[in-house]
């Protein structure tokens, strides 16, 4: 049986994947890290800019969403998390691609930014990884630093106030400590989730991805990595989640190389559950298809009902 099957057939059973509290409905998320987040005064849930360059899809996706202003102030220190893991050219689809990246930094620089960070916890070697996927160039181009998590003295322990598998976790210090935090992924097929979006693209800014597969006690192990996606979400929330929806892996994820489809479109959103669902539907998936998203909105982190959405589309 799938874990997609698993999951479907668990639904109204309360999922315990090891013991913890049992009133997990009754423990507030809190936030880890300083960076602002679900701001006020922008009046849509998700705003999506399709068919057009690569400069003026995410350009018109953020002015549509409140403007860069309401997400960096100038002064601000800004810490962009691209997906970045794999040692792979951007026509492959399987890195966010570098315009988009490129876009995101000149954005952040128009609006007064004191310094913008990039950064990747890669799973290919770093300095091949990041050469490949065009990213380097970018960040030099930019005078941008791009830094390669791969260092445990760059984490620092915080607690998971929804860690149903384990309560902390070592956490990149550039992500904690910023003002904003970008989360940037690409959207693509994954083997083990099925899509990897920005939910999973977090998995990435910490230090041991591996016990995010393997920690739980569920009988499908892919039910535990997505019970600890969502797990992370509710203490790691990015001011802002921007999807490159671009270019999309659809087959062979998160790696390929596999069959790729042109999508043009860029997805903003506070709300990281709102985004990838929205993304999931684009891609031909249910939002309800992905256990991690549906178990993030069932823990209170955003909205996964594309018809209450209210979306902001040029």
């Amino acid at each position: 049986m799938s874990v997609l099957a698993l999951w479907q057939a668990a639904r109204g059973v309360p999922l315990r994947l090891s013991p913890h509290p049992t009133h997990l409905g009754d423990i507030t998320p809190v936030k880890v890290g300083h960076n602002r987040w679900n701001p006020d005064g922008v009046d849509v849930d998700v705003s999506v800019a399709a068919n057009m360059d690569p400069t003026r899809l995410v350009q018109t996706a953020i002015d549509n969403y409140g403007g860069i202003d309401a997400w960096v102030r100038a002064g601000d220190r800004v810490v962009i998390k691209p997906n970045l893991a794999w040692a792979r050219q951007p026509a492959q689809a399987a890195t966010t691609s570098p315009q988009i990246l490129a876009a995101v930094i000149s954005l952040c620089q128009d609006a007064g930014a004191a310094e913008v960070l990039v950064v990747e916890h890669s799973c290919d070697t770093a300095a091949v990884t990041f050469e490949m996927s065009g990213a380097q160039q970018v960040c030099q181009q930019a005078g941008v630093p791009l830094i390669s998590l791969d260092n445990d003295r760059l984490y620092r322990q915080v607690p998971l106030s929804r860690g149903i598998n384990f309560a902390t976790d070592l956490v990149a210090k550039d992500v904690l400590d910023c003002d904003v935090y970008i989360n940037l992924p690409i959207a693509k097929a994954h083997s083990a989730t099925l899509l990897t979006l920005a939910l999973k693209n977090q998995m990435g800014a910490v230090w041991d991805r591996g016990r995010y597969h393997s920690a739980g006690q569920s009988s499908a192990p892919g039910l535990n990595l997505h019970q600890n996606i969502a797990s992370l979400g509710a203490s790691l929330r990015p001011t802002l989640n921007i999807i490159d929806a671009t270019r999309v892996l659809l087959s062979n994820g998160p790696k390929g190389p596999g069959l790729t489809q042109e999508m043009n479109t860029v997805i903003a959103s506070a709300d990281i559950v709102a985004a990838d669902a929205y993304a999931a539907k684009l891609i031909g998936k249910q939002p309800a298809d992905i256990p991690h998203i549906t178990m993030a909105a069932e823990m209170g982190l955003g909205n996964a009902d594309l018809t209450s959405l209210q979306v902001a589309t040029t």
